[in-house]
C-alpha cells in the first residue's frame, strides 16, 4: 500500500472562491493559500496565470488584453510537509490595460482556481522638459515645445493653458526693506511700519502673469505628442529677481521659471 510520501499534494482547497486581485496595470496585487496535505516537501517550479478559457472584459477594448497568450509564470512555490502557507502575487500588466474586470485562471501543478482581476484607473503623465526658463524680456513672444506622454490607461485632455500668475522669489525680502526705508527714523509705532509694509506687499504681488497659448490635444494610453507654446511675458517684471509660475496639467505640472538677463 503506497505511504504518505507517495500520495499526490493537494494544493488548492476545493469550493475556494475566485482569487481576487486589484491594482492598476503596472501593480495588480492579492494574495492565495497553497497547502501540501503529503508528509514531503512540494516544490511547484511553475505556477501559471493565464486568461480563462471564456473570457469576460467589462469596460475594455478588444484590442487590449490582460495577459499574454502563454500566460503569466509566476515563481517557484516551496511548501514543506503538512503545512500550508500565503502566497501574495503582483503582476505587472501591459500599462495601457484598461480599468474594468478580467477573468483569468490560475493553474498550481495541474490545479486550477478561478481569478478576478480588477485593473483599476491610472492616470498617469510626463511631462518633458517639466521646466521652460524663460528670458526676463518684457512683452516678449517665445516659442517653447513640450513632450507629453500618456503612461496610463485612460484617455486624458491636455487643454489650453491661458494664464500663469508668477511669484518674484525675493518678495518678501524687498517688501522688508522697502517698508523700512519708507518709515525711517520716523516710525512711531509698529501700525505705522505694517501700513508701508502692507503698501509695499500690495506693489509686490500686483499680479504679474505669463500668457500661455497652446492646442488643445487628448492623448489616448502610449501616445506621445509634441505641444507648441506660445508664450508672452509681462510687460513689466523686476529685472534683477527670478520669477516662477506653476500650471497643473491632469497629474503632472509644468514649471515656468523667468530669470534675469
Amino acid at each position: 500500500m503506497p505511504g504518505d510520501t507517495d500520495r499526490k499534494a493537494t494544493l488548492l482547497a476545493d469550493g475556494e472562491p475566485p482569487l481576487v486581485l486589484v491594482g492598476p496595470p503596472r501593480d495588480v496585487r492579492g494574495e492565495f493559500r497553497i497547502q501540501n496535505t503529503t508528509g514531503r516537501k512540494v516544490v511547484v517550479r511553475q505556477p501559471l496565470l493565464k486568461t480563462a478559457a471564456v473570457a469576460r472584459v467589462r469596460g475594455a477594448r478588444k484590442a487590449a488584453t490582460s495577459l499574454p497568450d502563454g500566460g503569466v509564470a509566476l515563481r517557484r512555490i516551496v511548501v514543506r510537509a503538512g503545512t500550508s502557507k500565503p502566497v501574495p502575487l503582483a503582476l505587472a500588466l501591459d500599462p495601457r490595460t484598461p480599468p474594468g474586470t478580467y477573468h483569468a485562471e490560475l493553474d498550481v501543478d495541474g490545479e486550477q482556481r478561478a481569478v478576478v482581476m480588477h485593473v483599476t484607473e491610472d492616470v498617469a503623465l510626463h511631462i518633458s522638459p517639466s521646466e521652460l526658463v524663460l528670458a526676463n524680456t518684457p512683452g516678449k513672444k517665445i516659442q517653447k515645445e513640450i513632450v507629453i506622454t500618456n503612461e496610463g490607461n485612460v484617455p486624458v485632455t491636455v487643454r489650453s493653458i491661458g494664464a500663469v500668475v508668477l511669484d518674484d522669489e525675493l518678495a518678501h525680502c524687498r517688501a522688508l526693506r522697502g517698508a523700512l526705508a519708507d518709515v525711517g527714523d520716523a516710525m512711531k509705532t509698529l501700525d505705522d511700519f505694517a501700513a508701508a509694509l502692507g503698501r509695499r506687499y500690495r506693489a509686490a504681488y500686483d499680479t504679474a502673469a505669463l500668457r500661455v497659448q497652446n492646442d488643445e490635444v487628448t492623448l489616448e494610453p502610449g501616445d506621445t505628442r509634441a505641444i507648441a507654446l506660445t508664450i508672452v511675458l509681462p510687460d513689466k517684471l523686476e529685472p534683477r529677481s527670478r520669477h516662477s509660475g506653476y500650471t497643473p496639467i491632469s497629474t503632472s505640472t509644468l514649471t515656468f521659471t523667468v530669470v534675469p538677463v
